[in-house]
């Protein structure tokens, strides 16, 4: 929930973009006298350094629903967004191996409308990665922050435990906001098999109180038994919490891949209604804990035909959902929160329910799930096209997405990209507080 800001946040948020803007002009220029020089240096006998950059700005438009989690806007949900963010990745080749880094330099200004207007903005830069890599036959060493994949998914994939990369309403992070593990990563490669060993501590950079928060270590055995990729992961922190897995895939031929993931996670930090309690009163907290393990299975595989266009399935299974009594004792009691507010004169115990309601609504908020997805490299010239949908197969509300992007050379990119959410007021998707959301979008590329 975005904190509603006055004149003085309006004169805020317009020096703060001028100041964004100041900044990526420079970062520009640097890059532009930088690239001059790195072609000289590598006509010259190449370099050790090499980078990209890329510039990306989008402006949103949302039609938010009526949502009963968000009466009158309650929850102060934005309408209007505009982001522009510089991201860059540069890679030095010294010391006995490799530096590399990943940072994003972004601003974003929020607008909307509840019983008053706000607006809200964030100047921020983040490094996503920064690590050294080396190797010493057969070994391989990191240390730094990096980005993990060890899962075999499209949509999402829980067995990366150390840096959860995808999500299924975003899976290809189009904008750059995870952020790698603070880690030392040490493999061995042996033929066809590795084992990677991770320390990944939670780490407090601002200094605030202990520097480790929290010891997490995790382990990878990974082995090609040709046509099968096979890995089995684990991870365990000093609470005892503990993770552990496999997942695999196999090409069939040239066109087919099919793959597989499971994990069981010892720790269940979810909050759930309580089935005990009539839904139709006034009770906080209304919500509990459950301490019971958690099953997660990713079942999936993709096909792209002869003319490229290519088709990815996936069910998605996660037993830390609500079951059905569970969800619907949820949305019982939304909708009576919801009309309590609509009817009383005092609506603060109602608007502390539904607060109360949407802090423990995320999705996935069930149990079982389909994520479909279509993308075609040149449906017409320079033009690519992806669609994906989510569907809960409870109630078979979902959202979905189409975002057709116009490459007209390897520096520029034009892209529109709509989300649309569906299902009745009672159902999981339904109950989001948005109906559809349009972007437009322009990303640059350039470096060396």
């Amino acid at each position: 929930m975005k904190n509603t800001l006055h004149s003085a946040g309006r004169d805020k948020s317009l020096f703060l973009c001028r100041k964004a803007v100041m900044v990526i002009l420079i970062l520009l220029y640097f890059c532009g006298v930088r690239s001059l020089y790195a072609e000289d240096t590598i006509e010259a006998g190449g370099s050790p350094l090499s980078y990209s950059f890329s510039l990306r700005g989008e402006s949103e438009w949302i039609d938010l629903s009526d949502s009963r989690l968000n009466p009158d806007n309650i929850l102060e949900r934005y309408d209007q967004r505009f982001e522009s963010f510089l991201l860059g990745d540069v890679r030095y080749r010294g010391l006995g191996g490799v530096f590399e880094t990943e940072f994003r330099l972004g601003y974003e200004y929020l607008s909307g409308e509840s019983l008053t207007s706000f607006d809200d903005n964030e100047l921020d830069a983040v490094i996503n990665q920064l690590f050294y890599r080396s190797s010493a036959e057969p070994f391989s060493f990191v240390l730094g922050r990096k980005k993990v994949r060890w899962g075999v998914g499209y949509s999402y994939s829980p067995t990366d435990l150390v840096t959860q990369l995808k999500n299924p309403e975003d899976p290809d992070d189009r904008l750059s906001r995870v952020k790698g593990a603070d880690l030392l990563q040490v493999s061995y490669f042996n033929g066809s098999s590795q084992i990677d060993l991770v320390y990944f501590p939670e780490v407090d950079w601002g200094f605030e109180d202990s520097f480790i928060a929290k010891n997490r270590f995790g382990m990878r055995w990974y082995q090609f038994i040709d046509p099968f990729d096979l890995s089995f992961v684990g991870s365990v922190d000093d609470d005892g919490e503990w993770a552990a897995g496999l997942n695999t895939s196999v090409a069939v031929g040239n066109a087919l891949e099919l793959h597989a993931e499971y994990l069981y996670t010892s720790e269940n930090n979810r909050n759930y209604p309580d089935t005990g309690v009539d839904p139709i009163q006034y009770i906080n907290p209304y919500f509990r804990e459950s301490g019971d393990g958690i099953h997660d299975v990713v079942l999936g595989g993709q096909y792209t035909f002869e003319n490229n266009l290519n088709l990815t399935l996936e069910y998605l299974y996660r037993s830390s959902g609500y079951s059905g009594s569970e969800f619907d004792a949820y949305s019982y009691r939304v909708a009576w929160l919801n009309d309590q507010y609509m009817q009383l004169v005092d609506q603060s115990p109602a608007i502390a329910g539904l607060s109360e309601a949407a802090m423990n609504f995320r999705t996935p908020q069930r149990k079982h799930y389909l994520f479909t997805r279509l993308y075609h490299p040149e449906v017409v010239n320079f033009i690519s096209l992806e669609m994906y949908s989510y569907v809960g197969l409870e109630d078979g509300s979902g959202l979905f997405v189409i975002m057709p992007t116009y490459k007209g050379s390897d520096y520029l990119d034009l892209y529109v990209r709509l989300k649309k959410f569906w299902g009745d007021q009672d159902s999981e998707f339904g109950l989001v507080p948005e109906d559809l959301s349009a972007i437009v979008g322009v990303s640059l590329y350039f470096g060396a």
